[in-house]
């Protein structure tokens, strides 16, 4: 057994083994790869039985609050963004899972399985209303959804997040071989164990370790971070205080229970991811930088419509909205501009031995 793999490990060739393999420094156990793929599958499955009753769900709600059928648009564009904005976040989270980074499985834990249950569970009790069916098959995918995440925190799975942990806190000794390792013991005379605490790594001889040297950030990539953070702060703030207008223009009473409290934590949930994903794009971190993209299309769409929304509420809140829109667009372009990209690689081609 390599000693770089943990104990299921794929073995060499077929399609599994590319899959464990790519884009990580060491292979991705059986199991944690088998239980990513099955999630994606479940969200993707979620994602088309929400799009199938679409035109229900719309229909039901706008029963439910009577609301008049001029607004039948907006409001199924507004459901359809947000179908699309979950999947990205649940897609998002799964990917940077997928790619070694441990935390990310506690925040796809809490975020999109402890408070991601509750929204999901007012959604499909009211899909009972009009898709009993639908709405027995979204209830099995979750309860699916549940078991495979327990299955994140396997031992395999734990064992493979520390090894990855270790070598992105000592890069140069990916540069050992497989014999050096397998030769090699830590001082206390042990030999290699894969469920080790993080630090068992560090006894390997054979394995110079050199100062690693990042690239510093490009003017272009810094400018872009700013400008979609300053977008995305400006973005909350505008849209906490003409909430009530827009809402209003919708036909919506935004009230003072469970549907202000909903509105008002997904400004703020929506904030805070977007600082976690700016906060690793200026750690050049490739995969953050592609989900960002993914939410700013999502966004710019969304946008759309809402412009029109905007404008009926205030000609000052329209055109915020669309002066903030377009520092974003700006932003984003900055940072998947050539100077940006080739920052992106040169870091990671550093981070490798």
């Amino acid at each position: 057994m390599n000693p770089q793999s943990s104990p299921d490990a794929v073995p060499a060739g077929g399609f599994f083994t590319a899959a464990a393999n790519y884009g990580v420094a060491a292979p991705r156990p059986r199991l944690l790869l088998v239980t990513l793929m099955l999630i994606a599958l479940c969200i993707l499955l979620i994602t088309a039985i929400d799009f199938a009753f679409l035109s229900e769900r719309v229909n039901f709600t706008l029963s439910m609050t009577e609301v008049k059928a001029t607004t039948y648009e907006a409001l199924r564009a507004n459901e359809m963004n947000t179908i699309l904005f979950v999947t990205a976040v649940m897609g998002g989270v799964l990917a940077l899972i997928a790619f070694g980074r441990g935390w990310a499985r506690w925040v796809w834990l809490l975020v999109c399985m402890l408070a991601g249950s509750a929204l999901a569970l007012i959604w499909v009790a009211l899909m009972f209303q009009y898709a009993p069916g639908a709405a027995m098959i979204k209830c099995a995918v979750y309860v699916m959804l549940v078991v495979l995440s327990c299955l994140l925190f396997a031992p395999s799975s734990n064992a493979w997040f520390r090894q990855l942990k270790e070598l992105r806190n000592n890069p140069r000794r990916q540069a050992a071989t497989p014999a050096a390792w397998q030769s090699a013991a830590p001082a206390d005379g042990k030999a290699y164990d894969p469920y080790a605490p993080p630090g068992g790594l560090s006894g390997v001889s054979g394995a110079a370790l050199a100062p690693v040297v990042l690239p510093p950030r490009p003017l272009t990539a810094t400018a872009g971070l700013g400008l979609c953070v300053l977008a995305s702060l400006a973005g909350m703030v505008i849209s906490l205080i003409y909430m009530p207008d827009v809402l209003a223009a919708q036909s919506v009473a935004l009230g003072t229970g469970m549907m202000k409290n909903l509105v008002y934590g997904s400004l703020i949930v929506g904030t805070v991811i977007v600082m976690l994903l700016m906060y690793f794009i200026a750690r050049a971190s490739n995969v953050a930088r592609w989900i960002w993209l993914v939410l700013a299309i999502i966004g710019f769409f969304n946008s759309i419509n809402a412009f029109k929304t905007a404008f009926v509420v205030s000609t000052l809140y329209g055109s915020l909205a669309v002066i903030t829109q377009l520092i974003v667009l700006a932003g984003t372009i900055l940072l998947f501009v050539p100077a940006s990209n080739q920052w992106v690689r040169d870091t990671a081609q550093a981070r490798r031995p």
